[in-house]
């Protein structure tokens, strides 16, 4: 029976141990900040960005400011009223025979009149309705003009979003840059304690001096302030990524390492075609061509007379003397025949502001091209030091590596160790820059050819 119980006893020992495992786990994990990928940072960036937000209002804005302008070709009325009382009254005469002289009725009025009208409250009212007919050709310019103002804007957003694109990847690659610093550092964190265990055995031993252990100490918390440098730059640079997300700034995650990438082969004139296709800039000086265009259509329309169908109404009540209501239809013409060469000069002169943007667009084709010429050299050019950077640091490993097996046999001089181990950390250094200088130059080709994601 004892045996039993110490037997029972133990599985449940060993049962609450692995539960307490477990919850401690599920702890540890549910701690953990997330991780983001860079293809939700992206998507996160297009949605929270306040200055994408910001653009989008501006195509909304346009395209209110088309509607509004749409609205002009409709019937347009407008009424006016005016009441109140006069301060004095108001006194006329009308002089005898104004109205003309009439041989079976002699004069009219047949002596002087005085008319006076009393203070009273009267009023006027007049009310107008017109539909613009010659105008629906210079509406319709118009309206061309704004759908035009609606693409342009519609651009800016994209051209923010590409900004805004760009700069998430370089926060993102430079966070992960960063946190391969600090794992590297801890790392030779580690490497440096552990050899500091050995030097202090060796000092005890009397097979090393003392300032052999003052120096890998020394070494060590170099090491240790390098790694809190890091910390610290990373949780700025992770409050400048939240920004760009619009997250609150002090929302946690980490990134992921990304991971050495693959030699891709890029067809750099199909990358040309997509450039020309896809920049901002480029498609802005094409809208800005037809907008000059219309421009000049809309001067040259300016020699068309207004004619607009009207109809008034006109009435002054409590005004006895004066007709009560008065209605005329018909149409109104206003045109300025003679202007001195204003429109003709006016015409001139936006033909040639579309001359310039015919060859601002010209000039922005080229830009174009030799952007994407210059970001795809850099990029190859980044890949093959990123390339002989690994090699590099591969080499230095195995370099220490050696070194520290000999140190322990005896073989090697602690300074040759920490001479080595400081190559170690600078081949490490080199190929995080390399790999951050990659990921920089691929993110500044992708936002040549014009990508948003």
């Amino acid at each position: 029976m004892p045996i039993w119980s110490a037997r029972n006893a133990s599985g449940w020992f060993l049962l609450v141990c692995f539960i307490l495992s477990c919850v401690m786990e599920q702890t540890a994990f549910a701690q953990s900040p997330p991780i983001l990928p860079i293809d939700d940072a992206l998507a996160l960036a297009m949605k929270g960005n306040r200055q994408v937000q910001a653009a989008g209002v501006g195509i909304d804005k346009a395209r209110q400011d088309s509607a509004a302008l749409g609205a002009t070709r409709l019937p347009q009325f407008q009424l006016y009223m005016l009441g109140g009382e006069t301060l004095r009254p108001i006194r006329f005469t009308i002089p005898e025979g104004a109205l003309g002289v009439y041989p079976s009725t002699g004069p009219i009025p047949g002596k002087d009149a005085s008319i006076t009208t009393p203070q009273q409250f009267t009023g006027l009212v007049l009310a107008q309705a017109a539909q613009p007919l010659s105008q629906l050709w210079k509406i319709h310019l118009a309206m061309l003009a704004s759908r035009l103002a609606e693409n342009l804007a519609e651009e800016s957003l994209r051209a923010q979003r590409q900004e805004t694109a760009q700069a998430v990847r370089d926060a993102y690659y430079q966070i992960a840059q960063i946190q391969a610093q600090i794992e590297s550092g801890e790392a030779n964190e580690k490497y440096l304690a552990d050899l500091q265990i050995e030097t202090d055995r060796n000092l005890a031993e009397q097979n090393a001096l003392k300032a052999d252990s003052l120096a890998v100490r020394a070494k060590l918390s170099q090491q240790r302030y390098q790694l809190l440098t890091l910390r610290d730059t990373l949780e700025t640079q992770k409050e400048s990524l939240n920004h760009l997300l619009g997250r609150d700034l002090e929302t946690p995650f980490t990134v992921e390492v990304q991971p050495l990438p693959k030699t891709v082969e890029i067809d750099i004139n199909a990358a040309r075609q997509e450039a020309l296709a896809q920049r901002t800039e480029l498609r802005e000086a094409r809208l800005q061509s037809r907008k000059a265009e219309n421009d000049v259509r809309r001067q040259r329309a300016e020699y068309i007379p207004d004619l607009s169908a009207h109809v008034t109404y006109f009435s002054m009540p409590n005004v006895s003397f004066a007709p009560q209501n008065i209605v005329q239809a018909g149409f109104l013409l206003q045109w300025q025949p003679f202007d001195w060469g204003q429109k003709r000069h006016k015409t001139e002169s936006l033909r040639d502001a579309a001359k310039q943007t015919v060859l601002t667009e010209q000039d922005a084709q080229q830009q174009v091209v030799l952007d994407v010429n210059a970001k795809f050299r850099a990029l190859a050019e980044s890949r093959a030091m990123l390339d002989t950077a690994a090699l590099s640091q591969e080499a230095e490993r195995e370099k220490l590596r050696v070194m520290t097996n000999r140190y322990q046999q005896k073989a090697a001089l602690l300074s040759d160790v920490l001479q080595q181990e400081g190559a170690v950390a600078q081949a490490d250094s080199d190929y995080q820059k390399s790999l951050a200088s990659f990921w920089r130059a691929k993110a500044g080709f992708d936002r040549a050819l014009g990508r948003e994601n």
